[in-house]
């Protein structure tokens, strides 16, 4: 499914990591865990201390990450490659997803059989990407633009 870009077509982003946000918050989470810890000589400062650091350290190995669109299909910007994801041809329907904790993804229901994974019933979330918040209506009005123009049904999976 995966492949190489080729030269020539012209892509849309349609969402892009904001990484700071992904970095600032759990630092600022880290100096007020300390600020605690120090207060009420907890013992759990490294536990809270390590995990906080681990989200800072994934977002920023994440920070460029992207979804692209062109004409023919799905492209993922992930540190610094771009490779196809899906054609148009081969989604069934798709929309805009949270996978996870401040993140953003296209969840993609790609056609196949009834027991695929992933498949018609089973999405796979598509580039990922650092956002802590609700995707604004114009970015989202464009990414149901981009599946209505290329013939994907859009679903709704955030509330």
């Amino acid at each position: 499914m995966a492949e190489e870009r080729g030269p020539g077509a012209e892509s849309v982003v349609l969402f892009a990591s904001r990484w700071w946000p992904a970095v600032l918050v759990p630092l600022g989470l880290v100096a007020l865990t300390i600020v605690i810890g120090f207060r009420l000589h907890t013992a759990s400062l490294v536990v809270y201390t390590g995990m906080t650091a681990a989200t800072a350290i994934a977002a920023w190995r994440h920070r460029d990450g992207a979804l692209l669109a062109d004409d023919t299909g799905l492209l993922v910007r992930h540190r610094g490659a771009v490779t196809r994801s899906y054609r148009w041809s081969e989604i069934h329907q798709a929309g805009i997803a949270r996978p996870g904790f401040g993140r953003l993804a296209l969840a993609v229901y790609p056609n196949g059989g009834r027991w695929d994974v992933p498949g018609p019933n089973n999405a796979v979330m598509v580039g990922q990407v650092w956002l802590w918040r609700q995707p604004e209506p114009a970015s989202r009005e464009l990414v149901e633009a981009v599946l209505r123009d290329h013939g994907v049904r859009i679903v709704d999976p955030l509330p």
